[in-house]
Order: C-alpha cells, then sequence, then structure tokens
C-alpha cells in the first residue's frame, strides 16, 4: 500500500507509513470512517471515494470523532479546549494507546454495513468512555481502530499509569459487550487488542474542536500499533518504555524480544496481567536507603503533636510542599518514631490517599479512610468488610451501633438487608450525605474513646468533593476527642481539597499547625548523595551537576541518581558504588518528566509561552534578554 503522503510501498495490512509514520487510511467524506488508502468503497457506507457517488440516505456520523466528542464529559472537554491553544508545535511526552478489533475485516464482510458500523460505534464508545474516565484524548479513528494520547493536551505526572488503567478497562468493558453481542445472535466472538507505547510526539494543526491531530517524533504511534498487532486477543502488551514506569503498580508477564513490523531490532514488550494487590506509586531506589535529612525542626513538631494526643487533646496538621520535598517520608518517620510514646496497640493509625485521578470516584477518600477504621484491607471480601464494619460498631457503640450501620454500610457499597435499606433508599443527595456525616462523626467518637487516632490524608490536593465536605463536617470532632488529622497537600489553593486546610485553619482559630516544606539546603543535599552514594572517586562535576539538577528536591536527587545508574554511569563493584564510565549527554529522567509538564500545564498562558522561550535561550541570562525576545517574538 502506497502511502499518500511519501509514496512509500507499505505491507498491505499497513496502518501507518513505515517510512515517515503517517496514517494510511482517511476519512470517509459520508460517514466519516476511516477508508484504507486505495479503496474505492467506503466498507462501512458503501460510499464512492473515486466518484463521490453517496447512497440514497446519508448515514449519519454516529460512529465518528464528532460522536465521540459530544460524548466526552464537560469537564474532561472544557480541559482539552483550554489546553488547544497553547499547543502548536509543543514536544510532549505521551503515552499512546492503540486498539483494534480482533478479525475486522471478516466479522464486516459477512453482515450488512449498518449493523456493522453500529457494533464498531458501541466498541468505540466503550474505548472512549475509559480514555475520557483517565483524562486522555482521542486522537484518530483509524477504522476499526482508536488512537488515544496520554499527556497532550492534557499534561499528568502520571499519564503512562492512566493509560494502562484505561486500557484495562477498555478490555473489561469489551468482555462485557462481547457477552452482550453473542447473547443477541450478532457476533459470536468479539474481541480487541490494545498495545501501549511512551516516548515523544510533536503537536500539529489543531482544529476548532476536541479533534487534534498529532504528528509523531520518530515512532511512537507506530510502535503502539506494532505492539498492538502482535497482542494476543482480549490482551494489552506495553513496551518497556511504558513498563518502566508503571511497574511497580501492575503485574506484567515479560513476553521478551518480538520482532515487529517496521523495526529492524526486536521490541521487549510485556502483557499486562492487572493491577498489583496493595500496590502504591513508590519512590527511591531499589538497594539504597537513607536518613531522612533537613526535617528534623519539622519531625519535632510532629512528635508534640503526639505528646499533646497522649495528654488526650486532638488537633489538625496540615504538611504543605511541592512534588518530591518528602511529604510522604516525612510521615513515615512520624510513624515510626510514634512507638516511643505509644506502646503497640495504644494508638490507631490510619492513612488514604487520594488520587490523581479520583476527582470524580464519589467519597474515595471518605471510603478508603472508613475501611481503615474498621480494619478492612482494599482487597478484602464484601461479606469481610461486612462483618468489620458490624464488629467495630458493636464494640465502639454498643446498643447504639444500628443508628450508624446502614449509613455507613451504604457508603462502603455493601448490600443491605430489607430493613436497613429502607432506611437509606428513600432519601435524597443531601440528606443521604448529612446521614453519612453523623455516622462517621459517631463512629469516630467511639473509636477515639477507645485508643488516641491519627487519620492521614495523602495528596488532598486531589480529594473528590464529596469526601472534601464530608471531612470538613468532621473536622470539629478533634476538638473533641484524642483525634489527629493530617493533611498533606501541594500548595494548589484552587483545588477541591484545600477547603479542608480553610477549614482546619478557621477550626483552630490560627493554632492548626502547619508545616510548609521547602526544598533542601545545598549542605542537606549533599549529605543525601552521600548517604545514598558512597562513592570517594565520585567527581566534583558530577555530584554538581546532581545538586543543579535536583535544586534541593529530595525526590529528584534520587530520580537522577537512578538515571545515571541506568545509563551505567555509576555501579556497584563488589559492595562498593564506582564510576563506570563518563557523563554523557543528560536529560531529564522520565519520572520526572511528568512532574514538571504536568506543572508547567497549570501556569498561565503567558507564563507557560515565557518559560519556553527562556528554556531556548539557556539556564542564565539576564532579564532583559528574555524581555527583547518576547517582545520580538509578539511582534
Amino acid at each position: 500500500m502506497n502511502c499518500p503522503n511519501c509514496g512509500f510501498d507499505n505491507n498491505s495490512d499497513a496502518r501507518f507509513c513505515e517510512n515517515c509514520g503517517q496514517p494510511l487510511e482517511r476519512a470517509c467524506p459520508n460517514c466519516g470512517q476511516a477508508v484504507s488508502a486505495g479503496a474505492r468503497f467506503c466498507r462501512h457506507c458503501g460510499f464512492d471515494q473515486t466518484t463521490g457517488a453517496a447512497p440514497a440516505t446519508r448515514v449519519p456520523r454516529s460512529g465518528s470523532l464528532d460522536a465521540l466528542r459530544r460524548a466526552a464529559p464537560s469537564a474532561i472537554a472544557d480541559k482539552i479546549l483550554a489546553g488547544r491553544e497553547r499547543m502548536e508545535g509543543e514536544r510532549k511526552r505521551v503515552t499512546a494507546l492503540f486498539t483494534d478489533i480482533v478479525g475486522s475485516t471478516a466479522l464486516a464482510e459477512g453482515m450488512d454495513p449498518e449493523d456493522w458500523r453500529e457494533i464498531v460505534t458501541g466498541a468505540h464508545q466503550r474505548v472512549s468512555d475509559a480514555v475520557y474516565r483517565y483524562e486522555g484524548t482521542i486522537a484518530q479513528l483509524l477504522g476499526d481502530g482508536v488512537l488515544a494520547f496520554f499527556g497532550a493536551p492534557l499534561a499528568h505526572e502520571d499519564d503512562p499509569e492512566r493509560a494502562v488503567r484505561a486500557g484495562w478497562q477498555i478490555l473489561s468493558s469489551i468482555q462485557e459487550y462481547a457477552k452482550e453481542l453473542a447473547s443477541n445472535g450478532r457476533v459470536a466472538s468479539f474481541q480487541m487488542r490494545v498495545g501501549l507505547n511512551t516516548g515523544l510526539v510533536v503537536v500539529g494543526n489543531i482544529g476548532s474542536d476536541l479533534h487534534m491531530e498529532y504528528l509523531a517524533i520518530g515512532d511512537t504511534v507506530n510502535l503502539a500499533a506494532r505492539v498492538q498487532s502482535v497482542a494476543e486477543p482480549d490482551t494489552m502488551l506495553v513496551t518497556e518504555n511504558t513498563f518502566r514506569l508503571t511497574s511497580s503498580l501492575f503485574d506484567f508477564e515479560d513476553r521478551g524480544l518480538v520482532s515487529v513490523k517496521g523495526k529492524a531490532e526486536a521490541v521487549h514488550i510485556y502483557r499486562v496481567l492487572g493491577e498489583r494487590r496493595g500496590a502504591v506509586r513508590t519512590r527511591g531506589i531499589a538497594g539504597l536507603s537513607a536518613p531522612m535529612v533537613g526535617r528534623e525542626r519539622e519531625l519535632a513538631i510532629l512528635m508534640h503533636t503526639l505528646e499533646d494526643l497522649k495528654a488526650g487533646r486532638g488537633s489538625t496538621v496540615a504538611i504543605i510542599g511541592e512534588a518530591g520535598l518528602g511529604k510522604t517520608r516525612l510521615i513515615a518517620e512520624w510513624r515510626q518514631a510514634s512507638a516511643e510514646l505509644f506502646p503497640q496497640g495504644g494508638l490507631l493509625w490510619v492513612e488514604g490517599r487520594c488520587l490523581s485521578y479520583g476527582a470524580s470516584m464519589a467519597h474515595h477518600l471518605s471510603t478508603e479512610i472508613l475501611r481503615g477504621l474498621i480494619g478492612a484491607s482494599p482487597e478484602s471480601a464484601p461479606e469481610e468488610v461486612e462483618a468489620a464494619l458490624r464488629g467495630t460498631l458493636q464494640r465502639t457503640l454498643s446498643d447504639d451501633w444500628m443508628e450508624a450501620y446502614p449509613f455507613l454500610a451504604h457508603l462502603l457499597g455493601l448490600t443491605l438487608e430489607e430493613e436497613a435499606s429502607s432506611r437509606v433508599k428513600y432519601l435524597d443527595g443531601p440528606a443521604l450525605q448529612a446521614k453519612y456525616i453523623a455516622a462517621y462523626r459517631r463512629l469516630l467518637h467511639g473509636l477515639c474513646q477507645a485508643a488516641p487516632t491519627v487519620i492521614v490524608c495523602e495528596d488532598v490536593h486531589w480529594a473528590d468533593p464529596s469526601s472534601a465536605e464530608l471531612g470538613r463536617q468532621v473536622l470539629p470532632v478533634v476538638t473533641e476527642t484524642p483525634l489527629v488529622i493530617v493533611f498533606a497537600a501541594r500548595p494548589d489553593r484552587e483545588s477541591t481539597g484545600w477547603r479542608l486546610l480553610s477549614a482546619a485553619r478557621d477550626l483552630a482559630g490560627g493554632g492548626a499547625v502547619e508545616l510548609h516544606l521547602t526544598p533542601l539546603s545545598e549542605a542537606d543535599s549533599q549529605e543525601l548523595v552521600r548517604s545514598l552514594l558512597d562513592i570517594e572517586s565520585l567527581p566534583e562535576s558530577v555530584r554538581t551537576l546532581i545538586l543543579e539538577k535536583a535544586e534541593g528536591n529530595p525526590f529528584f536527587v534520587e530520580e537522577v541518581i537512578r538515571m545515571l545508574i541506568d545509563q551505567a554511569v555509576i555501579g556497584r563493584q563488589g559492595e562498593e558504588w564506582v564510576l563506570a564510565k563518563p557523563l554523557g549527554t543528560f536529560e531529564i529522567p522520565d519520572t520526572l518528566q511528568g512532574v514538571l509538564a504536568a506543572r508547567i500545564d497549570r501556569l498561565p498562558e503567558d507564563a507557560k509561552r515565557a518559560l519556553q522561550v527562556a528554556s531556548v535561550i539557556g539556564r542564565k541570562f539576564q532579564v532583559r534578554v528574555l524581555e527583547e525576545v518576547l517582545r520580538r517574538r509578539g511582534a
């Protein structure tokens, strides 16, 4: 098949040109479905591509990008549209997700085009639902395939994770869809493949709606399509780039090196097996550890709150700092030190974490904290959760436990018996929320009377609105019982979760504990590097490079060192670390690119443009140089 862009003669089944990477299909002018280059008729609606003769009745574009655009949640659509004006010609590191229906040609030949179009539309809708849930973007429809990007135009620090989660949801929903199609006698076996790859793209011309065209640098998109093509039906394969960024969160099967069309060298691929139980995003370097440095003052303040707690006085604590400054590490050190004040079993410590994609997951934080309070793990079966809730309430509330049980059980998504269900099912939203709050407060009072309690809420800047409101209403319990509620957050004052920090400050009348983490001093940063790498021969230039790139951020220090290890610049020789080879070209580690890109994308338009221009000028320059370049650029 000759590429309409460069004329290269591709394999007959190629979807992207193996020479220039451009799609080998075009949209049918009648129905919007993709048509292979050189095809005379659209297999979906019969439109003649050469003469322009249309069927008697024009087919609506129900399976087109227009339909998927209309299906995008308004909040996601607004974000995409807000970002489109600032994307022209911008380099982005994205995770490309490619889906394709297995055996679509044979399936389409055996049925009416209208029926097949309806079936494909249903599949596309399920794909787009998953993509939009994790704030990805539908880039193109390519016949029966869908290309989506995570990281453009909306950049998040965890785009590879979002892409894998979206792919897993796609496979799950398509399997349910296949059962529906089979039960209706429409398609006996309907299956899909998913392929993912992480790499660079450059955004090209952006249209006036949610349909965005992308030009791939290298073969980022093409490789995702190729990886998808070698996947078994109803499975998802990822490249090593994507695997490396998500390996701590999901279980994978190493499929080894696989030859794919268009690639001279074999590609290392992995099959996604599912989410890893109890997995959380981990930081640090395997096999290396270092003591916490530069946070002695903050730890001392936290220990003082535990002394007050032991004396029966509750409080709120806010730990505020940018990504990577050590909020989680500080909390972990604090928890470990709490054993000095409270013997085993003398302190109830519960932690919950908000998700970057959890804003639409009502009461996500509320239920995670509640599970911790009753001792139910995330992997617990519903009957185990129900037994834990019932046992905790009976133990702490005695005869009054049924006043709280129906509402907390409903909050946890448990099935209620008829009597308990009757107390819940007739309540409207505000009334039900009020019952949740009252039951939650009742439970906390009972638990804190039995043992002092610490509740830690991590990444509160991502809190869902329902949990934020419940938390705000529950806060006064800290003034009545030995309870400490801790909020760890980034300084995002526009976020929904920030209202919790404001409420805590108002509740304490200015007396709430607030810790604002700042970058480590140069001396502390050097101590961290020395603790992680005891290399006497480490050149001063390499040490200086690590400190300059990290700029006092402990996470950045670790990731720069990790990159140097991955590039074999430093390595182990027996029990010692040594400088293995000279430092070559330095690039920002992939793990930091997402963090930085997400932060840059949140800047106002003028600030972002100034930053882009400044990055071209250099690391250090006089302000008047930037002003002059911006003036000329504006002209």
